[in-house]
């Protein structure tokens, strides 16, 4: 099985630190595509594929290795290996939505998951808070709760201000970067979606909803950023739905501001296409699935392309 063991025991007392699992991995990979020494005028996230999880998460975690990866969006981060490659910049998390979800508002909290009150600038009321899916999650899927005891707010603060805002820093910069130098800057946030979330839809590769594209109901992108990414997965056969079930989350919604050169889309796929989804192994089409991404930058980096302007240079 293509999983990351992420079983955990508890330590012998007196027993040394072991290295490996103790050390702490940078909180996010980022790979840049500069064509001729620019920056690229599209960077492509992947918040919720992280699968570094941490020995005293697990072991503060009720729910065994399997049931803690089902909130993570598996394999995208490999899926989408070659995009710079094609032209796009790539930013992935290593910690996974469960432990830190990137794809929220700094400190959206649910204060019965904390032994102590929580800080007034908390968000403790949102839908995502309510659905037990905040920036630290109560639940992972099929509302299975996380954790067995409650948590000190502080480490909360402490996996946001180590894990969450180094992303976010590094989002921001790539795509102000990008705008002041070309004008516009374009984000795609790729994520993966259970078949199940969509299994009322019928066709498609997968039986059902292949990619949902989330826009914002039109107010992250232009209209042209859309249609080219439409056209270009139901031309190669796939069946594509607008903002329904998923119209994009926080990273769409707060980066995405079309009249100030930002343009963001969410764009999910049905984890159908490409993973078993009890085994989570890789299906043999892996290569199909990573060269379809590939040929998505290329195709929306030359539909984007124009020269740098002149009040610019």
């Amino acid at each position: 099985m293509t999983t990351i063991d992420i079983t955990a025991e508890e330590p012998e007392k007196n027993s040394k630190p072991n290295s490996e699992l103790n050390s702490e991995p940078t909180p996010f990979t980022f790979t840049s595509s500069h064509a001729n020494g620019s920056p690229s005028k599209w960077l492509i996230t992947s918040p919720h594929s992280g699968h570094y999880y941490p020995r005293d998460f697990i072991l503060k975690s009720k729910l065994n290795s399997q049931q803690l990866r089902l909130s993570e969006d598996m394999h995208i981060d490999a899926l989408l290996a070659d995009v710079p490659q094609a032209g796009a910049s790539l930013l992935s998390a290593t910690y996974p939505r469960a432990y830190v979800d990137l794809n929220r508002e700094p400190y959206e909290l649910d204060a019965s998951m904390f032994s102590d009150p929580l800080p007034d600038y908390v968000n403790k009321d949102s839908t995502r808070v309510l659905a037990g899916l905040g920036t630290i999650a109560k639940i992972v899927t099929e509302r299975l709760e996380i954790y067995d005891r409650p948590l000190a707010f502080s480490e909360a603060e402490q996996r946001i201000e180590k894990i969450y805002f180094p992303f976010h820093t590094c989002l921001k910069q790539q795509i102000e970067t990008a705008r002041d130098f070309w004008g516009k800057a374009y984000l795609l946030d790729v994520h993966s979606m259970p078949s199940n979330a969509v299994r009322k839809y019928k066709g498609g590769k997968s039986g059902s909803v292949d990619f949902v594209l989330g826009n914002r109901h039109g107010r992250s992108c232009d209209a042209d950023i859309y249609d080219v990414v439409y056209d270009f997965l139901t031309d190669a056969g796939y069946y594509v739905e607008k903002n329904k079930p998923y119209a994009g989350g926080y990273i769409t919604e707060h980066y995405g501001n079309p009249s100030e050169g930002f343009h963001t889309l969410q764009l999910e796929v049905n984890r159908k296409l490409y993973m078993n989804e009890t085994s989570y192994d890789l299906l043999g089409n892996n290569d199909e699935i990573r060269n379809l991404f590939s040929d998505l930058v290329s195709t929306l980096i030359n539909k984007t392309h124009k020269k740098r302007p002149k009040a610019a240079e």
